[in-house]
């Protein structure tokens, strides 16, 4: 009789792989998955496909479980996508109705929390997350004459929050000009001191009292004066004065008694549309005795003093702003504004520059404002200590500060990757980056675009938590342990494929987004795999941007990079796996030695880019990148043709 424990889940008390293997090797388990609802009122709903009970909770047969799914997107079009969980719990014998509408229980289900956790039979320690998320606002919660449906979405939805929030507001800035008014402040990090040319700053100053008066000195309209009056009062909407302010009024016909043009008066606000003028500073109203005619208005006095410009850079503190680097940019004409004319702002988030005085000219005469002068500077965004220009931080601050995620939801590896320090392509420790948005966009998504620009993606691991996978060539696995033989593919679902959206031979990289041009202002060199050219029989040419990217030989050396592997001719294969391949995960490396028909892999690397579980005879689906012509560090192909990889040689074309 066979020594072998045919039925080793029975007392397994933690899912290892080597569990997995005997399971598969006997052709038995009990994988099995438990769903936790919380439901309104504080009360959990246990659920499964099956009755039994887990850690000491029965869980009750009242459902069908969905495939569930993880993917790190697609390559140069990072997306990183969360689980949509369509739940549908049997209620024919009404035991729920008490969480219905007119039910003794019933409350709202929107935010509640479903758990789906996958392990085996009743041992409780060995369950393992595979879903978490939370019943969406859209479409959450319905009910059928014979069941309850739960929409539910992952966890990490709550990135999809849109950045830079803060904007410009009349109630915080008052004296606003109306067309800045709703304009985002800028989200800032990196160096902004360097390489703007062609202007020589390029980060602009947004003017937040272009409507005051007494910057601008220009004539306001008087809506209503009341004549007689004591005293009068003058309404001109939004009138943005101060008290104390010296102005003279003007008129098309006769100025109410006793007021006359070209006399200097002290403004006295009584209300955001309202004033009454004196004669003298803080002094008495004036009352007014007559009525007069025509269209009157108020400006300020010629002898009056300019107020101060003031201007906001960014919504957040800032670490460093150059007083000697400030612009006045006016009809495409730049001068540089004397540091003695600027004052900066707590936290470097703002500045004054001063008016009318005898150190700043312009045209021949002391500087004061126009409406369309624009100012730039030079400054350092906000506090990343010891990784200020490190883009994996600043990408890690976004998610976390804008997006909502918190230090805990990071795997470690986001610190393995931010202090890279070699080999000089992948050195992430070293590549300068730098941000600069006032658009809104969802957090997540500028992270993923920033991440790219080095060859990192993130995605959500098993553990539930948000990890980093590299395209560094260095970093892949040339000998996985785990390997996919003919018997792990469940039949007819082995497909493969050439990778064709980002298969390209030629490239060019833009870099160097400035904001006062809007757009990146350098490009690289075009670079070419001429060999890879040769083999298809064409040029395949692509324009990659690297907007965070300000070195120009840092962004050459992602495109040499990306080039090794886009035109390397790498196959995607898909397929559906048996349970035996649970604990894989994407960005993991698995050895594919199958030979179906025409398809044949001896021990050729694959990393998983895609996984799903199945729980119909739970199947794990997985798409993978095939390395069969992918040289890389450690992993020489066995096939002839290999044109790109971590070999292949980059050169510019001529």
């Amino acid at each position: 009789m066979s020594g072998v424990d045919r039925k080793p889940y029975l007392t397994a008390t933690t899912l290892t792989q080597a569990l997995l293997d005997d399971c598969h090797d006997n052709l038995e388990n009990r994988l099995e998955m438990i769903c936790d609802i919380e439901a309104p009122g504080g009360n959990t709903i246990y659920a499964s496909d099956r009755n039994k009970y887990v850690g000491g909770v029965f869980y009750e047969a009242l459902l069908v479980f969905p495939v569930i799914g993880r993917t790190v997107g697609d390559w140069l079009t990072p997306e990183l996508q969360f689980s949509t969980l369509n739940l549908e719990l049997s209620n024919v014998d009404g035991r729920f109705n008490n969480y219905l509408p007119g039910g003794a229980d019933f409350a709202n289900w929107i935010g509640k929390t479903v758990t789906v956790k996958l392990g085996i039979a009743e041992a409780s320690g060995t369950y393992t997350t595979v879903f978490h998320g939370t019943i969406t606002d859209v479409g959450g919660f319905m009910r059928t004459v014979k069941s309850i449906k739960i929409i539910a979405r992952d966890d990490y939805d709550k990135v999809n929050k849109t950045f830079p929030v803060a904007a410009f507001r009349e109630a915080q800035y008052p004296k606003i000009e109306p067309k800045n008014i709703g304009k985002l402040l800028p989200v800032i990090y990196g160096d902004w001191t360097t390489t703007t040319a062609p202007a020589p700053a390029s980060v602009p100053g947004f003017i937040v009292n272009g409507n005051d008066p007494m910057v601008t000195f220009k004539e306001k309209t008087i809506v209503n004066l009341t004549a007689p009056a004591s005293p009068a009062v003058f309404t001109v909407l939004d009138h943005d004065f101060e008290n104390d302010d010296l102005v003279q009024l003007t008129t098309s016909g006769t100025l109410p008694t006793p007021f006359l043009p070209a006399v200097d008066y002290y403004v006295q606000v009584t209300g955001q549309d309202t004033f009454e003028l004196a004669l003298v500073a803080a002094g008495a109203s004036i009352n007014s005795t007559v009525a007069g005619t025509g269209d009157h208005k108020v400006i300020a006095a010629p002898t009056a003093s300019y107020r101060d410009l003031s201007l906001v850079v960014a919504d957040r503190d800032l670490t460093f702003f150059d007083a000697e680097s400030v612009y006045l940019k006016r009809n495409d004409i730049y001068t540089v504004v004397p540091s003695s004319e600027i004052t900066v702002g707590g936290g470097n988030k703002s500045f004054v520059v001063a008016q009318n005085t005898a150190v700043l000219w312009v045209a021949a005469a002391a500087y004061t404002f126009e409406s369309t002068d624009e100012f730039f500077v030079k400054v350092k965004g906000h506090d990343l200590p010891g990784f200020q220009d490190n883009l994996i931080e600043q990408a890690r601050d976004i998610l976390k500060v804008y997006g909502g995620l918190t230090s805990g939801e990071f795997h470690a590896n986001w610190d393995t990757y931010r202090s890279k320090a070699s080999p000089s392509q992948s050195a992430i420790v070293s590549i300068k980056s730098r941000v600069w948005i006032n658009e809104a966009q969802t957090a997540l998504s500028y992270a993923l675009s920033m991440l790219e620009q080095v060859r990192l993606e993130a995605f959500i691991d098993r553990t539930l938590m948000v990890k980093i996978n590299s395209l560094h060539f260095e970093d892949w696995n040339s000998a996985p342990t785990h390997k996919v033989k003919n018997w792990d593919v469940v039949r007819d679902s082995f497909q493969t494929q050439t990778e064709e959206r980002n298969n390209f031979n030629a490239a060019q990289g833009a870099f160097n987004y400035l904001p006062d041009v809007n757009q990146n202002a350098y490009s690289t060199a075009i670079f070419q795999n001429a060999p890879a050219i040769a083999q298809i029989g064409k040029r395949i040419a692509k324009r990659i941007v690297f907007p965070n990217l300000y070195v120009q030989s840092q962004a050459e050396d992602q495109i040499k990079e990306i080039l090794r592997l886009a035109s390397s001719s790498f196959e995607v294969i898909t397929f559906a796996l048996t349970w035996r391949s649970l604990l894989q995960d994407i960005g993991g490396f698995v050895g594919i030695e199958v030979d179906i028909g025409s398809s044949v892999f001896d021990n050729v690397p694959a990393m998983i880019r895609e996984i799903g579980y199945d729980p119909t005879g739970l199947k794990i689906l997985a798409k993978v990148w095939s390395m069969a012509m992918v040289p890389f560090p450690g992993y020489v192909p066995g096939y002839t043709g290999t044109v790109g990889g971590y070999s292949a040689t980059i050169v510019e074309e001529t």
